[in-house]
């Protein structure tokens, strides 16, 4: 038997599947106004169809009525429900433009997927992004998108003028946060600070309508005005038991979050907090680690640099006092050994500037540039300096050979400027019994008093930071010169067990 199938028949089997639908099923016309809805559609929408034709659809913004993009995929809340959509633009038979809708309750099961996922991107962006603006922007505009609020900020309160500075925002005007200091000046009733100053989850229902008519909120006003704001959300934003400010954010008009999306938001605003606390840890390293450069680059200076300007100044001015007198002096001598002072002051400040060790250490190690400083400071200062080493190539790690130059040569300063020493021997040894090396400088100068030493001098206590950095310590004795053994001896002691994992080697590199 043939069937006869007519282009009545397929209109008004077409019209009989838009009606069976249990999906959501409307037709637009350009402006986003129904045309017609399917009675699915109208159970969904909650009106019936006479109600619903000729006004805006929820599902179209602005911006697509506009821009006429051709496609539109997503989901908003009518009342407590979520509803997805997707939409096309198209073009009739008679040549106009109209949309094409399609939308479905959503599942249960589907939302708590996608709050996982925020839940998931949000968690990853604090691990890896630095900024935490840029951090508390995502946060924002996963809730926002997430639970279907209107708008969504992180709020931090400034501790010292109460100030609420936004963070991070989603769905707000760009001055937004302005207007709402200018409230807060006014004296505005503040549902953040409320749920701030009392811990506690706050949900301001029908809070627009006190906007609109309480004048302290007039800077806000016209915004409120022109949206369909309806509750205000707010969860405090807590760290280390101290709430610091608050995720809040506006909900449509007849969409009040339920327990599940209060839940979701408190979990993300623990996301903001450990954002916030990141941020704030990291900037304390930085000014810590700031701190430590200039006292690193203030010792560096002291240990080098500062101790070839003084005996600079020392040699100008025996310069000048025997010029005055009418000594017999080497004038060419004298002045070859300023040139070499000025040239190895202006080594040590080229190395510290570009972040280098001394420039000797990296290319002979630490003794042999041991025994070469110590040459230049006896022929410039006429004192007697020896090293002695119970091996000739002990080798250290980078940082630890560069302090034990550095402690060294700010021993031996202190033997020039205050010791008043003949002479002055440098002694590195293994300890005995002990995983450890020790550093001496021996004087037969006139010992320390109780009236001249200073222990708690820069150098001592940068001697002392450069040993305590790789676990060593820094000790002085010290004998008035009425003892028939005077003299002053400083030891630098350093254990293996510190040498970040480098032992000390012989020549021959096997490990001791």
């Amino acid at each position: 038997m043939t069937v006869r199938w007519t282009i009545e028949d397929e209109v008004s089997s077409t019209r009989m599947l838009v009606t069976l639908s249990g999906e959501g099923l409307a037709v637009l016309d350009d402006e986003g106004r129904y045309l017609t809805v399917n009675p699915a559609g109208c159970s969904i929408l909650g009106r019936d169809k006479t109600e619903l034709t000729g006004q805006p659809s929820i599902f179209v913004a602005n911006d697509d009525r506009t821009c006429g993009s051709g496609t539109r995929e997503g989901s908003e809340w009518i009342g407590t429900s979520e509803v997805e959509f997707e939409m096309r633009r198209m073009q009739t038979d008679a040549g106009s433009t109209c949309w094409a809708l399609r939308f479905w309750l959503a599942d249960p099961a589907v939302r708590e997927r996608r709050k996982l996922a925020a839940f998931t991107r949000t968690a990853a962006a604090v691990a890896c992004e630095n900024r935490l603006d840029v951090v508390l922007d995502k946060l924002a505009a996963e809730v926002r998108e997430t639970v279907g609020m209107a708008t969504c900020a992180v709020v931090l309160v400034d501790e010292v003028t109460g100030a609420l500075n936004h963070v991070g925002k989603a769905g707000l005007p760009d001055d937004y946060a302005d207007r709402i200091e200018a409230c807060r000046l006014l004296g505005a009733p503040m549902v953040t600070m409320t749920a701030i100053n009392e811990r506690r989850v706050v949900v301001a229902q029908k809070w627009r309508e006190q906007i609109l008519t309480d004048p302290r909120w007039e800077p806000v006003q016209h915004i409120a005005r022109a949206a369909n704001w309806d509750t205000y959300v707010v969860v405090p934003l807590i760290v280390r038991e101290k709430v610091i400010g608050a995720v809040g954010g506006y909900v449509a008009e007849g969409h009040d979050p339920g327990r599940d999306d209060i839940r979701f938001i408190a979990a993300m605003a623990d996301q903001a907090a450990i954002a916030v606390m990141n941020a704030r840890m990291f900037a304390r390293l930085e000014i810590q680690a700031a701190r430590e450069e200039r006292r690193k680059l203030a010792r560096d200076m002291h240990d080098s640099v500062t101790q070839a300007l003084f005996s600079l100044s020392l040699r100008t001015k025996a310069l000048e006092l025997g010029v005055e007198s009418g000594d017999d002096l080497d004038l060419v001598e004298q002045l070859r050994q300023l040139h070499e002072l000025v040239c190895g002051a202006q080594a040590e400040m080229r190395a510290l500037i570009m972040h280098r060790r001394p420039a000797s250490l990296g290319e002979e190690g630490l003794i042999p540039s041991i025994r070469k400083h110590l040459a230049a400071i006896a022929a410039r200062e006429g004192i007697e300096l020896s090293i002695v080493s119970d091996d000739e190539f002990y080798e250290f790690g980078e940082a630890l050979e560069e302090d034990l130059f550095m402690v060294v040569g700010e021993a031996i300063h202190n033997v020039v400027k205050h010791a008043h020493a003949t002479r002055a021997m440098v002694q590195i040894v293994r300890q005995e019994g002990e995983a450890g090396v020790s550093v001496s400088v021996i004087d037969n100068g006139v010992g320390i008093t109780e009236s001249k030493g200073d222990h708690q001098s820069f150098g001592l206590v940068s001697m002392s930071e450069r040993l305590k950095a790789h676990g060593g310590h820094l000790s002085i004795r010290s004998r008035p010169v009425d003892d028939p053994e005077h003299g002053t001896t400083v030891c630098a002691t350093v254990p293996f067990a510190r040498l970040n994992g480098n032992a000390i080697t012989t020549e021959q590199g096997q490990q001791e």
